[in-house]
């Protein structure tokens, strides 16, 4: 819980706005005074808007920026001939300005990297990640971007191409220097997905680079169904466990142990935690069995697994198809929910659109708010038992025509499938977010 005492105490004994700090951390404390002005505890001072950083007259000769993305903080430093305007905040958010000399540059970022923050560039904070800075002037905004070889003004209604990435920038650089000049100045940084390929950022070479997520150990392909359904929830568990933030398998969690991790990646672990009870820590005692005669793929995982609650950040989730657990808000947001009771009443959904054949789904997927559900086709039965799984959404009236039970592809193999796609993605996003 926020101590709002200290916070007060922080801020001098004035008022506070009650809000979680956007960074609370024993060296360094960031939180809001009445009008949503943020301001810092640094280094044992109280720092707050400088004005007058934001019209230093010097053009900019270097530019740093680092961020912490699964809180979308930014710290950016402008180094302008005998001075450096240092920009500490929130992406699409306040930013507070102050002015430090420009040898006192390295330790700073330094003391930043401590706390979390990584190098990015200046213009992309990651390979799929661009930075967006807002200059306004008189209530006039201007944008400009760089992505890949393209300078972009304004959203992307100006648009020029470089010969190069450097060019580009430099093109930004001429363009930002020109709207200075005019009496512009940097409001926002942001960060949009980008539309181009992008170089990864590189820290310079003094900088230690943090530990590399371990490499994941190879899962055999799966000889059959049954070892398919194993396979995938090694895969997650995997995950699970070498990547231990911004995302969570709720069937893993060691509860009270993991509360600070749900609350993490959810921001509702109460509620979340309350919500999906009967889910909480499932797999712990999990272990991979023998299927029992006749019993297909499906019933197989739901007498081993019996539900799979994927839980990410909202910062990780580029390129994956994201919905609310159980269609509530709170409930997680995700891109694999699975829960073999089944949790959506197909014959209310069949008489409300008057067709009685819907009423043959079983839906064993969330997110059919969104169109990301699944359901099994149970006018459809395959030689072993396992029914087509088809896309599902509540707009649904009409299924589609029924397959051939000798082509019907057993809920395993889809689910092996489904998972590898989406943790290969998902690496990928959380890797950019550590």
């Amino acid at each position: 819980m926020t101590d709002w005492d200290r916070l007060i105490r922080l801020n001098g004994g004035e008022k506070i706005v009650y809000e979680s700090p956007a960074l609370d951390t024993p060296a360094e404390v960031w939180f809001y005074a009445p009008a949503w002005e943020l301001r810092l505890w640094s280094a044992g001072g109280l720092v707050v808007h400088d004005t007058d950083a934001v019209t230093v007259a010097d053009p900019v000769t270097a530019r740093s920026t680092l961020y912490r993305l699964r809180d979308q903080l930014v710290v950016d430093v402008e180094v302008r001939s005998d001075t450096a305007v240092v920009r500490r905040g929130v992406l699409n958010g306040p930013l507070v300005a102050s002015r430090i000399a420009p040898g006192d540059v390295a330790a700073l970022l330094a003391d930043y990297r401590a706390l979390g923050f990584r190098d990015g560039a200046p213009w992309n904070a990651t390979e799929t990640r661009v930075t967006v800075r807002e200059y306004r002037r008189d209530g006039t905004a201007w944008t400009i971007r760089v992505d890949g070889e393209h300078t972009l003004e304004n959203g992307q209604r100006v648009s020029t191409a470089g010969a190069d990435r450097q060019a580009a920038i430099a093109c930004a650089e001429r363009l930002v220097r020109g709207k200075e000049e005019d009496g512009f100045s940097l409001h926002l940084i942001e960060t949009f997905p980008a539309q181009h390929p992008n170089p990864r950022p590189v820290p310079p070479a003094d900088v230690v680079l943090s530990a590399t997520v371990p490499t994941a150990a190879p899962v055999p392909v799966p000889p059959d169904a049954f070892a398919a359904v194993d396979a995938a929830v090694s895969i997650l568990t995997d995950l699970h466990r070498r990547i231990p933030t911004a995302h969570f398998v709720t069937e893993l969690l060691d509860v009270p142990q993991d509360q600070a991790r749900v609350e993490e990646s959810e921001g509702h672990a109460n509620f979340f935690l309350d919500m999906h009870a009967k889910r909480v820590g499932r797999w712990r005692s999990a272990q991979p069995g023998t299927p029992r005669a006749d019993e297909s793929s499906w019933d197989y995982f739901a007498r081993i697994y019996a539900s799979i609650t994927w839980v990410l950040h909202s910062e990780a989730c580029a390129g994956l198809d994201m919905f609310y657990c159980g269609n509530v808000s709170g409930g997680g947001w995700s891109c694999l929910e699975i829960d073999s009771a089944g949790t959506y009443d197909t014959d209310d959904h069949a008489d409300a659109v008057d067709n009685p054949e819907l009423a043959e789904l079983f839906v064993f997927h969330g997110g059919w708010h969104y169109d990301q559900s699944f359901a099994f086709d149970q006018r459809v039965c395959s030689p072993s038992g396992e029914h087509p799984v088809v896309p599902f959404s509540d707009t649904l009236e009409c299924l589609p025509p029924p397959a051939l039970p000798s082509t019907v592809e057993p809920f395993g193999m889809w689910l092996y499938h489904r998972v590898s796609d989406l943790a290969e993605q998902a690496e990928r996003n959380l890797c950019e977010l550590l």
